[in-house]
């Protein structure tokens, strides 16, 4: 119990931290606790599963998501052999892991994980519960970056409700909510509703957390981003030069968040003439959001996470010796089973051709059109390639599923043949099998429902 003990003190001053925007102290604390919870016997305990769920949200905070992602996985397993799939403790995790995609950029990877974060907890705990409110805040944010504003201003206008309800103008998501739904009418071109709801949550951040905090900055960006489309940019200026000292402070000069503050800040020095000052600053920002590990060219980001309602065995991402991130085991898989379905936005060969590059592609060709993982993917794109493969591929009507050949093992890494064709330059292989081929590609033309293509087809990261 004593450990229990400590490990709950430890998380509670983490997210003290992490609400003073201190995430360096936050983050080390939250490392001890998640050590401590470790250390437990029988450590599959919800204290566990919360130190590494706020571990995981103060390493989003500050953009290291392929960090977070793994962390979040682990957490929603322990919450789930603790207190069950359909618990309240698993959907505040399906919640972060949606935040997790949103602020990488994916929505389309995120909005299942929401979507189940609103089924479970409006199960558990009713449609007017303030936790509710923000799972629809996070669903809304990620139909928002998929330009479905109508769904999303819905979604944002009754979370607000839920939480005036509760606790008036005093609760401390309404001014997120707020910008949110700011952002909303900002999008849909309703620039004079936008900027009030803007002010208005920057009044309430600003009263609640003081000048300098990074919810500050994060709507004063927001806020100057508005002014300088509408034509305002010596406005538009001072805010984002504010807001800019404040992310440097917080996340350190090479933050992501620094980066977009500064290609928006380029932009506002160029409309006031400032020529030589904006270019240096978007040279900035292309250094800071180019050492990015990017999914495709459209810049959302790598978050190493598997939909596990996609999955049938326990899967992780981690690091991979073949290339970049890997998809490996985590608990034994036996032979000829079902291990997890391929899913992403399906493209057509136009665009696939636009969207493949040899290094940084996640392409499945079907018949007569192509699966990109990258957006919306469940994982498997994660899967590397192998000479000497693990599990294969089966077209299962219009869907992709991964089975395994063999038995794999628990910690083993899972691996699939590319079958690259054998008419495309020839792409090294790094699989280290004995058997390795030298290349990905194939002496022969590839069956349908393989990760290959034409020529200007790959995928590959």
């Amino acid at each position: 119990m004593r450990k229990r003990s400590q490990v709950r003190e430890l998380v509670a001053r983490g997210e003290a931290l992490m609400e003073q925007g201190r995430y360096g102290e936050a983050e080390r604390l939250l490392q001890r606790a998640v050590a401590v919870s470790r250390s437990i016997p029988g450590a599959d305990t919800l204290e566990s599963a919360t130190a590494l769920t706020q571990l995981a949200t103060c390493l989003r905070s500050v953009a290291r998501f392929s960090d977070a992602g793994p962390l979040y996985q682990e957490a929603l397993f322990i919450a789930a052999r603790a207190s069950g799939h359909e618990s309240v403790e698993a959907a505040t995790i399906y919640r972060e892991l949606a935040a997790l995609e949103h602020a990488a950029g994916n929505w389309a990877r995120g909005v299942p994980f929401a979507q189940t974060a609103v089924r479970l907890r409006r199960r558990a705990l009713g449609a007017d519960h303030p936790l509710l409110a923000g799972d629809l805040m996070t669903l809304a944010a990620l139909l928002e970056g998929l330009r479905d504003f109508q769904t999303s201003e819905r979604l944002y206008r009754r979370a607000i409700a839920i939480l005036e309800r509760a606790a008036g103008d005093t609760h401390p998501d309404i001014a997120v909510a707020l910008n949110n739904l700011a952002a909303v009418q900002h999008a849909r071109r309703r620039l004079k509703q936008a900027e009030r709801l803007y002010r208005r949550a920057l009044a309430l951040d600003e009263a609640r957390f003081g000048p300098g905090h990074p919810r500050v900055a994060f709507c004063a960006n927001n806020l100057a981003a508005l002014l300088a489309v509408s034509g305002r940019p010596r406005e538009a200026e001072g805010l984002f030069r504010s807001a800019l000292a404040t992310f440097r402070h917080v996340f350190g000069p090479s933050s992501p968040t620094v980066g977009r503050c500064l290609e928006n800040y380029a932009e506002v020095l160029g409309a006031l003439g400032r020529r030589e000052e904006a270019a240096a600053r978007a040279r900035q920002a292309a250094r800071i959001l180019g050492r990015l590990e990017t999914l495709n060219h459209e810049g959302a980001v790598a978050t190493a996470t598997i939909n596990p309602r996609l999955a049938r065995f326990r899967l992780i991402v981690r690091r991979s010796p073949i290339s970049r991130f890997g998809v490996f085991a985590e608990e034994r898989i036996p032979a000829r089973r079902r291990v997890i379905e391929y899913t992403g936005e399906r493209i057509g060969r136009r665009e696939a051709s636009r969207r493949a590059d040899p290094g940084q592609s996640y392409l499945f060709t079907m018949d007569g059109y192509w699966i990109d993982g990258a957006v919306g993917g469940s994982g498997a794109e994660y899967v590397n390639h192998s000479c000497e493969p693990n599990v294969r591929a089966r077209k299962i009507g219009d869907r992709i599923v991964y089975y395994s050949r063999r038995a794999i093992a628990e910690g083993e890494e899972l691996t699939i043949d590319y079958r690259f064709p054998a008419d495309m330059d020839p792409v090294p292989c790094r699989c280290g099998a004995a058997a390795c081929r030298g290349t990905i590609n194939l002496t022969r033309r590839p069956e349908p429902g393989s990760r290959s293509g034409r020529r200007s087809d790959r995928s590959r990261r």
